[in-house]
């Protein structure tokens, strides 16, 4: 993952609310997993393997944050549990095949995630984040990139 796409996903996780913070993890989860393909197909074993391992804490994550309470909680899991144990046979085996049955099921689940996302009015879970404002200015020599950032972050007396 590259620090563009990293800072991305920490902007969006500054923004979002429960659900839509699903849709990042499935994201993320998504973005390794391609990577690990990419190397794959490189012959970089290490790498594919270090980007498996990602993978799996955030499904590791996703499976520790169910909330039992639900019975869809029970049904996630399983695929939750599912997934680790590709993730886990494709490291050992070297094998790719199965990591895109995962993907399959990543993306299905992160486009019912992102349906409810939006009829989640819960608003961000963070609070007292940074607002961003970027933009463009013209000047004599060409364009300037324009980024405003305010102190009144944090705790204040």
């Amino acid at each position: 993952m590259t620090k563009e796409e990293i800072n991305g996903y920490s902007y969006r996780v500054t923004q979002a609310s429960r659900t839509e913070l699903l849709v990042i993890m499935y994201d993320v989860t998504l973005n390794y997993i391609s990577d690990s393909i990419s190397y794959f197909e490189n012959e970089n074993v290490e790498r594919f393997r270090e980007d498996i391992k990602k993978a799996q804490r955030v499904i590791n994550q996703l499976t520790s944050a169910l909330d039992q309470t639900y019975e869809i909680s029970l049904e996630l899991m399983r695929l939750y549990i599912y997934m680790n144990n590709v993730l886990v046979r494709s490291s050992i085996r070297k094998e790719v095949e199965e990591l895109k049955v995962v993907v399959g099921m990543i993306q299905k689940l992160r486009s019912a995630f992102e349906k409810v996302s939006e009829q989640d009015k819960s608003g961000p879970i963070m609070i007292n984040t940074q607002q961003v404002y970027a933009g463009l200015t013209y000047s004599n020599d060409g364009l300037n990139e324009y980024h405003d950032q305010t102190t009144k972050r944090g705790f204040t007396v």
